[in-house]
């Protein structure tokens, strides 16, 4: 179903954003800039009339190896030379915060990123049960920066050189261990420090630079057991979090989850120039990845328009990201999943009314009333909301989630 697009003013869908503290210290320019795996983006925005508008933007590919610090530097550059202003002090190669000559070269007030610059993290899981614990930490993972490529379930013929052997191919950055409900009777213990025994013996056929961080996530009183058992096999320390099914038919998804993010962290903070782009940022900002951008974005525009709920999608270029927040409650649901697929779990969930990013239109209609941001640059935009939420907002609704609707018409 098609619709055209107009521009809108706040109506009955839609509140006033609290006017505390302006649109920003001075109302100057501010910069944002989003990092994904593919690409790098840079947009201006700008105040015009003391209201934000997006006023420029610009992309390119980033290839692996390269600095994003130097991409982002060229990126600014260029737009700068299009709009015929400096946003870059060449002497320091980062944008031009501090300006010797603020009229004819006034300075950036903000610079914003959002950055999500390396593919996800591949997990190994390994357990006891495929169908319990093994399937709750699948489903923990998916609310994480996660990408499953392998498990093996405990058995008599588990050999550690055919084990071996996966693990080399396979090359995860993360082993996650799982298995057995919270008991601290010994005997339940068996199984898992046997699981834990083998992992080791793998592990220390491995060299350093291959093994996985592992992380133990089953019950908890088998841990410091399974720990030790771990490490006398050679295969080196593991984290404890808590156990992804304590009881049966409960799943506690949050902790594994957690380090997963933390992880996928550690990994980004790798890539070369990311550290650069984090000292670009103007306080109160701080580094952002792109998924949790949107996460918070979704939040904002819910309270913002007076909702219930709302189901937001961000379709990045190597995963798509689903994010159900719901009015009263603190906690945001978030769904990982692979491009172009609707899982069953989503089935529960409710209609898809906010998107970043092409529309799936054959996997989600589009309800009456929905926003729809065609450039996928909201997350970074949302990104601009830590220092400067009013310009962030404003850009957002005048600029790229324009509103939808059959009540909404248009001559065009």
């Amino acid at each position: 179903m098609a619709h055209s697009s107009i521009s809108v003013q706040p109506t009955g869908h839609e509140r006033e954003a609290p006017a505390s503290g302006g649109a920003t210290a001075n109302d100057g320019s501010i910069l944002a800039l989003g990092v994904e795996v593919n690409q790098v983006r840079a947009c201006l925005l700008e105040n015009v009339n003391g209201v934000y508008r997006l006023a420029a933007w610009k992309a390119s590919p980033h290839r692996k190896g390269e600095n994003l610090a130097t991409v982002a530097v060229s990126l600014c550059r260029q737009m700068g030379d299009r709009l015929g202003r400096l946003l870059v002090d060449v002497a320091a190669a980062s944008p031009l915060l501090d300006s010797p000559d603020p009229v004819r070269f006034p300075p950036l007030s903000h610079v914003a990123v959002a950055a999500s610059p390396r593919p996800h993290v591949r997990v190994w899981v390994a357990g006891l049960s495929p169908t319990q614990s093994m399937a709750a930490a699948y489903e923990a993972l998916c609310s994480a920066p996660a990408h499953v490529i392998g498990s093996t379930a405990l058995d008599a013929d588990l050999s550690v050189t055919e084990l071996t052997n996966a693990l080399v191919t396979a090359a995860p950055d993360m082993l996650v261990i799982v298995g057995g409900f919270d008991d601290p009777a010994p005997a339940t213990h068996r199984s898992l420090v046997e699981l834990s025994r083998i992992f080791g013996q793998t592990l220390s056929r491995l060299a350093p630079t291959q093994r996985p961080v592992v992380i133990y996530a089953g019950n908890r009183w088998a841990a410091p057991h399974a720990a030790e058992a771990l490490q006398t096999a050679g295969g080196g320390a593991m984290e404890a979090v808590a156990n992804v099914q304590p009881a049966p038919g409960v799943i506690q998804k949050t902790a594994l989850a957690q380090a997963c993010n933390f992880y996928y962290w550690r990994l980004s903070r790798r890539t070369l120039g990311l550290r650069a782009l984090s000292q670009w940022i103007t306080p109160p900002g701080q580094l952002i990845g792109q998924e949790n951008a949107f996460a918070r974005l979704v939040r904002v525009w819910m309270e913002l328009h007076g909702l219930p709920e709302l189901h937001g999608l961000y379709c990045a270029p190597l995963w798509w990201l689903h994010v159900w927040t719901t009015h009263g409650r603190s906690e945001i649901k978030m769904r990982f999943v692979e491009p172009q697929t609707r899982p069953p779990a989503l089935a529960q969930w409710p209609a898809l009314q906010l998107v970043s990013g092409e529309w799936p239109t054959s996997l989600w209609a589009q309800p009456e009333l929905f926003w729809w941001d065609r450039s996928g640059m909201a997350p970074m935009v949302a990104a601009v909301g830590q220092s400067a939420p009013q310009a962030m907002l404003q850009v957002l609704r005048n600029d790229l989630l324009r509103m939808y609707g059959s009540h909404l018409t248009s001559t065009k």
